[in-house]
């Protein structure tokens, strides 16, 4: 504690004990023999106003300290002054004894240097002197008296003054280990990278850090005492059963689930749900860690999505051949029985041809899927490229009244890849573009460059959009809801994207459209230009 406060303190209870001893001694002398100095009387009301007016005022503690003191002192200097028996100045111990309670060795010594002159001066000066001259003894004895009452308060507040400081030093410890442990806290609290929030029994918020402001959208004045709506619907019963175990004291650790944000968007969350329990070990409040593991969410969904790849190459690779030996074969009897001008089945090996194309095709593919034809990058125009996409399906653009339209931010962006295997890129892309807007539909292309070194294609069109749950499976293998595909369109654009050093990415909503963004990098010389 501050020493400065310790002794305001000691100076107000000086105060009051002051008032008290004045109040007795005029009623003593009022209902008793003891006579009433009134010079005594006065000075001590005149000390006490002076101290009070000098707390309220704000003088200095140790002036106000010595100040009560020595007017203590004088008070009961003039109250004794003209008495006859000298035992009556034996009442000087007391200003010594109230110097003692401040533990500090400093106003006792000053009590005690003005007390032995004020004995001295009434031995020799006042009516006592008489009584000493008759009873000699009597003077030294009151001496005595004060001498060791001030030795004793002295060796009380030097030995207690190092206590006191022992005892300050160690609150002082204390106070500094608590304020550290709780600025610490604050500290974690304020900069931990997940979001932390508070709740009290009612579940309403009693606090949060920024992170939780940042992933989930509320700011602290807003989320402050309210109960957040961040459990989505269908979760809600969940979210019940585990808050009521909370209140049990039971935890949950690394919980997924999913959370909604303020603007109603949803993200998978990790949870850490602890109780917060009193010293009585009652549940008072519930804390809740949480963090967006949507990152995490995608790269397991990638290698989800890798190992499929894995395994459609395997497949690929071990059964593609030989199935294509026996299918050229059956392919060859079927042709010269169709072209047989007297065989009676026409219709029939017509549609055998066609499904055997088909299976060459899906074979084609699944070839490219287990093993990537060998390329040699070179720079590639990429103007150039998609020019050349764009005359392949011009006349379907007019034949099916599509409007198309490009806007690019640089003239030309230059990529290190192989021309052709790029091309089947952007030829599937346009190609379900164009199933996806039908007749009189728009298609838009914008070509950007992007940070690090990255030119961005994307290819938006107003279609009908795809729905969350076929989006969500869009990159599987032979996943399609085309009457005539084959699931592996994407997947082998995907690979390429991926072979070329890019990514390639869809997103779409319902009944407003889908835009694909292919992420490829340009050459170091252009991006250098750039």
């Amino acid at each position: 504690m501050d020493p400065t406060i310790t002794l305001k303190k000691w100076n107000r209870l000086l105060l009051p004990a002051w008032w008290f001893l004045l109040f007795l001694y005029i009623a003593f002398a009022l209902l008793t023999p003891l006579p009433l100095e009134r010079s005594a009387a006065a000075a001590g009301i005149i000390s006490g106003l002076a101290g009070l007016a000098a707390a309220r005022f704000g003088m200095p503690e140790r002036a106000i300290q010595f100040g009560l003191l020595l007017s203590l002192n004088l008070w009961i200097f003039l109250a004794v002054s003209d008495s006859l028996y000298p035992i009556s100045f034996a009442f000087l111990i007391i200003p010594i004894l109230a110097a003692a309670f401040y533990v500090d060795p400093a106003p006792v010594l000053a009590v005690t240097i003005v007390t032995l002159p004020e004995l001295m001066f009434s031995a020799r000066f006042s009516p006592v002197s008489g009584s000493l001259a008759d009873y000699p003894a009597l003077g030294p004895a009151v001496l005595l008296l004060i001498v060791l009452a001030s030795i004793i308060s002295l060796i009380h507040a030097s030995s207690y003054q190092k206590i006191w400081r022992e005892i300050e030093e160690k609150n002082r410890s204390m106070e500094n280990a608590l304020l550290s442990r709780e600025g610490y806290l604050q500290l974690f609290f304020g900069n931990a990278k997940d979001a932390i929030a508070v709740f009290d029994l009612d579940d309403r918020v009693i606090d949060i850090n920024p992170s939780f402001e940042e992933l989930y959208g509320w700011s602290r004045d807003e989320a402050i005492g309210r109960i957040l709506p961040i459990v989505p619907p269908e979760n809600r019963g969940a979210a019940s059963i585990r808050l009521k175990n909370l209140y049990e004291g039971k935890s949950y650790s690394l919980l997924e689930t999913t959370d909604m944000r303020k603007d109603g968007s949803r993200f998978p969350a990790e949870l850490t749900l602890s109780p917060i329990f009193d010293a009585e070990g009652r549940v008072i409040a519930t804390s809740a860690i949480s963090r967006d593991i949507s990152y995490r969410k995608e790269t397991e969904n990638l290698i989800v999505q890798s190992e499929k790849l894995k395994l459609a190459g395997e497949m690929a690779a071990g059964v593609a051949h030989e199935v294509r030996n026996p299918l050229t074969v059956i392919s060859g009897f079927v042709q010269m029985m169709h072209h047989d001008a007297d065989h009676p089945y026409q219709s029939f090996t017509k549609l055998i041809l066609s499904e055997i194309e088909r299976i060459n095709l899906i074979i084609s593919e699944f070839l490219i899927l287990a093993k990537p034809q060998a390329a040699q990058f070179r720079e590639v125009s990429l103007r150039e490229t998609l020019q050349e996409v764009f005359l392949l399906y011009g006349p379907e653009f007019n034949m099916q009244g599509i409007i198309f339209h490009e806007t690019w931010r640089h003239s030309d962006y230059v990529v290190n890849g192989e021309k052709n295997q790029l091309k089947q890129v952007f030829i599937n892309l346009i190609r379900n573009a164009i199933e996806a807007v039908g007749h009189e539909g728009k298609i838009s292309l914008l070509v950007e460059e992007r940070e690090e070194g990255l030119v961005a294609v994307r290819l938006r069109d107003n279609g009908e959009g795809i729905p969350d749950d076929v989006l969500k499976k869009i990159f599987e293998p032979f996943y399609t809801t085309k009457a005539s595909g084959t699931g592996l369109g994407l997947i082998i654009s995907q690979r390429i994207v991926q072979d070329h050093g890019g990514s390639l990415a869809i997103r779409s909503k319902e009944r407003k459209g889908t835009e694909v963004t292919v992420l490829l990098p340009i050459t170091s010389k252009q991006a250098a230009q750039l």
